[in-house]
């Protein structure tokens, strides 16, 4: 029994975190079908007829393969084929574009929070995608948003609905954007999520990113490894109100819990900010003598490693993350961070652009979800796996 309001309160608010999850993973198989039958009769409709009669006659065979026998030059000259993009060091194209540029032009908006290392490593991959659309007549518009606050990104989208953007790509924050993503789709507008789900309900087409709960799993299973099973543990997520946080924080949660020796001491947030890591990291330690982990789910590991390091407790308290960036490989190199799981940011930045690209082109579109592979980082694989980075 609760002993006060606010008990009872965080009690629900706890319950309703842990049931974003369950609803999630359960609509998943439900929502494909219905989302690919949104996208078929939108490219059977007058999207696809003003679309198709633009390009011409031709379309390539597989947006992936990126070839065609007879490639369109662009207005500016010849294209350089997909399978000669020469992509930056130590990146991988996950989806390359059709040969072929747009008789009429196409406009895409790309979206992200660019002040933080993550949404610089996404926009470096919106960029490089701007540079290949060139030669094929696209007008890629990168964005800046303020922050993840919902009502930002509500506005930014509306936004980019009034100045009629054939496609949009965006990280997806939270269930409050369905309405606005609706609204988009409903005017014939792609919609093309990465990172995290724009809620259950929206009618966005595609979504592509790490596979988030199975993340979180591999991050506790690491933990469980690290510390023996035994001792404290604290976790900084950066909200509690975006999907794809919750589900890493609740995939990694019940493979702490099962371990009898294991104490989770702390679930804050950071709105994915390293001061505000830095601080929440401090703040576990000072109160947490016996503190042997700490996962943070989302961004600001660099404020969680600082911290460590200036408490003197470099290896005694072992540090999971995400995302090997400029701003973190330093600290897997020091062992400060022990896991560092990459989801791979650049792409989640490019390969959306290039498959609204492919699709507006007639294409086949893509799945409707998207999954990238964790590549699991750690002191001794890193420069191995990311050599662009020293």
């Amino acid at each position: 029994m609760c002993n006060s309001a606010l008990c009872c309160h965080r009690l629900h608010r706890e319950e309703k975190k842990k049931s974003i999850t369950v609803e999630f993973k359960g609509k998943i198989k439900e929502r494909t079908m219905k989302r690919k039958s949104i996208l078929a009769m939108l490219l059977a409709g007058t999207f696809a007829v003003g679309l198709l009669a633009g390009c011409g006659s031709g379309v390539a065979s597989s947006s992936d393969q990126g070839s065609k026998e007879t490639a369109k030059t662009s207005k500016s000259g010849e294209l350089t084929p997909g399978a000669e993009l020469v992509p930056p060091a130590g990146k991988e194209l996950r989806r390359l574009p059709i040969d072929e540029a747009s008789d009429k032009g196409i406009k895409i908006a790309a979206l992200m929070v660019q002040n933080n290392p993550f949404g610089k490593a996404v926009l470096n991959g919106q960029e490089y995608a701007k540079e290949v659309l060139a030669d094929r007549n696209v007008k890629v518009d990168t964005i800046s948003v303020d922050s993840f606050d919902a009502q930002s990104w509500t506005s930014t989208l509306e936004n980019c609905i009034a100045s009629q953007y054939d496609a949009i790509c965006f990280y997806g924050v939270s269930e409050a954007l369905t309405d606005v993503v609706n609204k988009a789709v409903d005017q014939k507008i792609l919609m093309y999520a990465f990172n995290t789900e724009p809620g259950l309900d929206s009618k966005r087409q595609a979504w592509f990113g790490l596979d988030d709960e199975a993340a979180g799993i591999e991050a506790g299973k690491q933990i469980v490894e690290l510390i023996d099973g035994k001792g404290d543990v604290g976790i900084i997520t950066g909200s509690f109100s975006v999907i794809g946080h919750e589900l890493r924080r609740n995939g990694a949660k019940p493979v702490l819990e099962k371990e009898s020796g294991i104490n989770i001491v702390s679930e804050v947030e950071n709105n994915d900010k390293s001061e505000e890591a830095y601080n929440a990291t401090t703040n576990m330690i000072t109160a947490n003598p016996d503190l042997k982990a700490i996962y943070v789910t989302a961004g600001g590991p660099s404020g969680a490693a600082k911290a460590i390091e200036d408490a003197g407790k470099t290896g005694e308290i072992k540090l999971i993350c995400h995302d090997v960036l400029e701003e973190t490989a330093p600290y897997l190199e020091s062992k400060t961070i022990s896991v560092c799981i990459d989801q791979d940011p650049f792409n989640q930045g490019y390969e959306p652009v290039i498959a609204a690209f492919n699709t507006l082109m007639g294409e086949p579109a893509p799945e409707d979800i998207n999954y990238y592979d964790a590549i699991v980082a750690t002191p001794d694989n890193v420069k191995e796996l990311f050599p662009e980075l020293f």
